[in-house]
């Protein structure tokens, strides 16, 4: 992780607002109070109107309040707006290396920006970084118009993905985070949005944890490089912090959706609608010392843990080995770890045709004979059915099969 000096407190909302000081100074000390206060086992004091804690590999929520109240999330909009894009880069539709060209949308856009003009090129992997530092509105409308063709069209796919993960709470109107009827979300659906993040997108995650970083802008060829500042202040002092997203604006108020490892466990918390930067950054490190203080992760599977194997009737392949739909693991108090058993439930033979991530099995894990998480099993690769000469192969070695 990179570590520059102090940076002010720029939010989303607008580019000269001040926040609270070089704020992270004087908040390990309160941090500290906090994790005693956590240790305790008793409940955590959260002031903001809306807050959730989860453990993301088994999903499991810890602590909430208000999670699923529809609020408006500034900024932390713009995980979403990095998912997409990355999506495309994995799907091959876009590269990093691309050149981007800003247009008068994204140029007229309000609040925090790298000050880019009409015509001017960055590469998308500039425009990404300054969306996830710098909380760029004018990089976010970029990076939407080259991936999708347009904003209306990149809002769509975010709202698409939305729905994919289960955000029911959810609804997008731009990729910036700018207040504007009809956005909104809630804290449980940024925490989902915040897990399929972590679980899934390590390339994005590296990005969040940038605190400080330099870009190259047109307008300074001959000049110091522009400087781009993690509102994340909580990556300056907290132990194992390594993303994600903060937000303001007027209506939102401070919004944080972070996340640290520590021992091997992982632990996102969201904060929305605080009334001051310093209070969502202590109500988050207040709910990770809570999670980190109680609770472990187990990890049973990883997300290509094989199983099985599974024969395939009538199948262009004779069996399959089943994997975990995604990592699996299960999160349970500290203490309890070793306790934890989990079993293998798959059929001995399944039918052709298989689609691809099809479920044919599950791993079910208890604690204290109580289930604790459950995770599909699913075919690998699709399966056709067979045709005649394999169909005779697949016979003849079941005859001679003893299993």
């Amino acid at each position: 992780m990179e570590r520059w000096p102090p940076a002010p407190d720029v939010e989303d909302g607008d580019r000269l607002l001040q926040g609270g000081g070089a704020y992270g100074l004087d908040e390990p000390v309160e941090a500290a109070a906090a994790a005693e206060e956590a240790g305790s086992g008793e409940p955590v004091k959260i002031e903001s109107p809306s807050a959730i804690l989860m453990e993301p590999l088994s999903g499991r929520v810890i602590y909430q309040k208000n999670a699923h109240e529809r609020r408006n999330p500034a900024s932390v909009t713009k995980i979403m707006t990095l998912i997409v894009a990355f999506d495309a880069i994995r799907d091959g539709k876009v590269s990093l290396k691309d050149p981007v060209t800003i247009s008068e949308e994204a140029k007229r856009q309000p609040g925090t920006t790298i000050f880019a003009d009409v015509g001017e090129t960055f590469s998308l992997e500039e425009l990404l970084l300054s969306v996830a530092v710098g909380s760029a509105n004018d990089a976010a409308v970029a990076v939407a118009e080259h991936v999708a063709g347009s904003v209306d069209a990149f809002v769509a796919l975010m709202n698409k993905k939305a729905k994919e993960l289960g955000m029911n709470d959810t609804q997008f109107m731009n990729p910036t985070g700018l207040s504007a009827e009809g956005h909104y979300s809630t804290a449980y659906d940024i925490a989902l949005m915040s897990r399929h993040a972590v679980l899934h997108y390590p390339e994005l995650v590296k990005l969040t944890a940038i605190y400080g970083a330099e870009l190259n802008v047109p307008w300074r060829k001959n000049g110091p490089k522009f400087q781009l500042w993690n509102n994340n202040k909580l990556l300056t002092w907290y132990p194992g912090a390594d993303g994600l997203k903060t937000g303001w604006t007027q209506a939102a108020g401070y919004c944080l959706a972070a996340t640290a490892v520590q021992n091997n466990t992982r632990m996102i918390a969201v904060v929305m609608g605080a009334e001051s930067a310093k209070q969502r950054n202590i109500e988050v490190a207040r709910l990770l010392d809570y999670g980190f203080a109680n609770y472990t992760a187990v990890e049973i599977a990883p997300a290509d843990k094989k199983f099985g194997p599974v024969r395939v009737a009538r199948g262009a392949v004779a069996a399959i080995e089943p994997v975990p739909r995604a990592a699996f693991g299960v999160s349970v108090p500290k203490g309890s770890q070793d306790k934890v058993k989990w079993e293998v439930r798959l059929p001995k033979q399944v039918a052709a045709p298989l689609e691809k991530g099809q479920a044919v099995g599950e791993i079910v894990a208890t604690l204290d004979g109580q289930e604790v998480g459950r995770m599909e099993l699913v075919a690998p690769e699709a399966v056709g059915k067979a045709n005649l000469w394999q169909s005779v192969v697949h016979t003849v070695r079941n005859i001679f099969s003893f299993d």
